[in-house]
Formats: C-alpha cells, sequence, structure tokens
C-alpha cells in the first residue's frame, strides 16, 4: 500500500490540483467579467465572452453584436486559451510513469500559465474597463476576473510543486560492495 509520502501519489494530486487551475480558468471565462448598475436600480453584466444579464433592456443580447464592429469585448479569452493549455500540462504531468521524473517543461508551462492568468485576472478584476460603453467609473469586477486570479495562482501552486522536487522519485539506494564496476 503506498504512503502519503509516495511521489506517485503526490503527482497525482499535483496533476489534479494543475487539471482544477486550468478548468476554472476556462469556466471563470464565461462568469460575469464587469457589472454595472441599471437606471431603474438593477445590475448588469458582461461575461468575459460579451453576453449582456441582468436587469437591462439589451439583456440576452451579445455585447459584441450591439457594438456594430466598433470595438470588441472578450476577456474570457486569455482564461480559455491557457485554462485549455493547463488542462493538457495537468494531463502530461498525469501521464508520467511511476519511476519517471516529472518533466520540468511541464512546470514550467505551468507556471507560465499561472503567472499570465493570475496577473491578467488581477489587473481586470482591479482596473475591470468600461466594455466601450459604459462610462469610467461606472463598472466594477465581477467574478470572472477573481476566479481567472485564483486559477492562476492554483497553477502556480502546482508548478511550484514540481520544481520543488515534491513529486521526484526517490533516489536509488547507494549500492556499496568491494568488487569495481
Amino acid at each position: 500500500m503506498p504512503s502519503r509520502r509516495d511521489p506517485a501519489v503526490v503527482r497525482r494530486w499535483v496533476a489534479a490540483l494543475a487539471g482544477a487551475a486550468g478548468l476554472l480558468m476556462i469556466i471563470a471565462s464565461f462568469l460575469p467579467w464587469i457589472t454595472a448598475d441599471t437606471e431603474d436600480g438593477g445590475t448588469t453584466s458582461i461575461t468575459g465572452w460579451g453576453g449582456i444579464t441582468g436587469s437591462s433592456g439589451i439583456a440576452g443580447t451579445n455585447l459584441n453584436d450591439v457594438l456594430d464592429g466598433d470595438g470588441t469585448y472578450r476577456p474570457g479569452l486569455i482564461g480559455l486559451i491557457f485554462g485549455v493549455i493547463t488542462v493538457i500540462a495537468a494531463i502530461a504531468l498525469a501521464a508520467v510513469g511511476g519511476a519517471a521524473r516529472p518533466h520540468r517543461v511541464t512546470a514550467a508551462v505551468l507556471a507560465l500559465c499561472g503567472l499570465l492568468t493570475a496577473g491578467w485576472g488581477l489587473y481586470r478584476a482591479l482596473a475591470p474597463g468600461e466594455a466601450n460603453v459604459f462610462q469610467p467609473g461606472e463598472t466594477s469586477a465581477g467574478l470572472g476576473p477573481w476566479c481567472t486570479a485564483l486559477a492562476g495562482v492554483l497553477a502556480i501552486v502546482a508548478a511550484g510543486l514540481i520544481l520543488a522536487g515534491r513529486i521526484d522519485p526517490p533516489a536509488p539506494p547507494v549500492r556499496r560492495s568491494i568488487q569495481p564496476r
């Protein structure tokens, strides 16, 4: 029975963490990225792909259709792209054999995806923007950028565990003998 410190078990948990981070990046791209109050006291939200929801008169449409070529609003695209790459890296990490050393390239990919999405999510959470339709200061960040930033941090943690050697197989025992090799 494998122990809790068994590198294969830890590797699977790290792969699961990276996979969860990638899935959260993808899901966050479809969540509301900005919200704004409406004139009648309600709120309107715009998803990472431009979908408008809430009590607005144009709810149920897509902001990109409303802009009619004057601009585009798709901040969730970054999370989707790097989320898919993160899920692929997690699958590659889980597929590594028991005695094989994990690929450091996989950790580098996870770290890069995590840094980019954490930075993008935090930037969009602190400066949500106006989506080319609101006045400056009328909008606030929705749940999407915060979840994207959290997913990026989870991917960075997974990469850090790999680079710290937490999933490396144990070193083979040193064989001592009086016979030369």
